[in-house]
């Protein structure tokens, strides 16, 4: 009896470290997301990401969206999130297009668009991209509870959405960075017409 006693006190004690890792934002595979960036050597590159629209009927959504993947993208060194856009390389504009549910089956669809600006020249960097992502949530007898596993599959979906822009600037570090103009050379002689 001693020996379950104290089994079930150290599967405890695990459960709640696991819960404390992950609701503190802690990412098991940071040093894998660490490797892809590994060759980039140039400065934090500057984007401003503007709130995202929210054409669904969901409240909110559109928070949960920036704030989401904000909490991924100043996870990166290598990205330097700015509060004005005037002072970014970069816009992140998005779009949380639909929300598909079944609630026969206990299942959300999320899609959304996001696309990257060079905020010089106006052009699109990334064109506009359209992805859906779906999580499974628990139907219950009780609606609110119901209601409360959804918006946990929403939140999961939207965290997906998070990592998905996550990745996909780290592998795009070089191409991003701007070259600094290059210093106009010497003049050591009369000049020229």
């Amino acid at each position: 009896m001693f020996k379950a006693n104290r089994l079930l006190a150290g599967a405890s004690l695990l459960l709640i470290a696991a819960l404390l890792m992950v609701g503190c934002g802690y990412r098991p595979l940071s040093r894998v997301y660490d490797s892809i960036a590994a060759g980039y050597a140039g400065d934090p590159i500057p984007v401003y990401m503007a709130m995202w629209d929210n054409e669904t009927s969901e409240s909110g959504l559109e928070t949960t969206a920036y704030n989401t993947v904000a909490d991924w993208l100043q996870g990166a060194e290598q990205i330097l999130l700015k509060k004005n856009g005037g002072e970014a390389d970069y816009l992140l504009r998005g779009t949380i297009k639909t929300i598909d549910q079944s609630s026969s089956r206990g299942t959300v669809s999320l899609t959304v668009q996001y696309s990257l600006a060079d905020r010089a020249s106006g052009t699109l960097t990334w064109p506009t991209t359209s992805l859906t992502f779906s999580k499974s949530y628990l139907i219950t007898d009780d609606a609110a509870a119901t209601q409360t596993e959804l918006h946990k599959a929403l939140a999961e979906c939207i965290d997906d959405l998070g990592e998905k822009i996550y990745i996909r600037f780290l592998y795009a570090l070089k191409d991003l960075q701007k070259s600094a103009a290059p210093a106009p050379a010497a003049q050591t002689g009369p000049p020229t017409e």
